[in-house]
């Protein structure tokens, strides 16, 4: 658990994406308000940003293990920890879906939000370096 609090205080790239998936989250609750499901969409938004935060999380976590192993027990770690990664989306996908919790267009966008905060993270890192220059 402290491993998690110094890679959360510390990782300013980890910060940069967060703040990329959020933004991108916003943007996509304010399209929600203009769906005749307003009340879905707002929670499959919502939804989707905390795996989306999870998720990025975990990967950073990850990566900072498998840095302490050799070759083959790094890609063996990696691969395991991307696929309890993909089980926890699908499982909460699949409940999102199955107890119709969320809209599902919303729910799909939301959780992509990880691609494009990646995407959008340099943009975030020359923003925020250009105020501390």
């Amino acid at each position: 658990m402290n491993r998690l609090k110094i890679i959360l205080k510390e990782d300013d790239t980890l910060h940069e994406l967060m703040i990329g998936i959020t933004a991108i989250n916003l943007v996509l609750a304010v399209a929600a308000l203009f769906v005749s499901d307003r009340r879905h969409a707002l929670y499959a938004v919502a939804i989707g940003l905390v795996c989306g935060l999870v998720y990025v999380t975990h990967m950073a976590v990850t990566i900072d293990d498998v840095l302490c192993l050799d070759e083959k027990g790094a890609v063996a770690e990696t691969r395991k920890q991307m696929a309890v990664r993909y089980l926890f989306v699908c499982v909460v996908t699949g409940a999102c879906f199955y107890f119709k919790i969320a809209h599902p267009v919303f729910l799909v966008l939301s959780i992509l939000s990880i691609k494009a905060g990646a995407y959008v993270q340099p943009l975030i890192h020359r923003i925020l370096n250009r105020r501390n220059d």
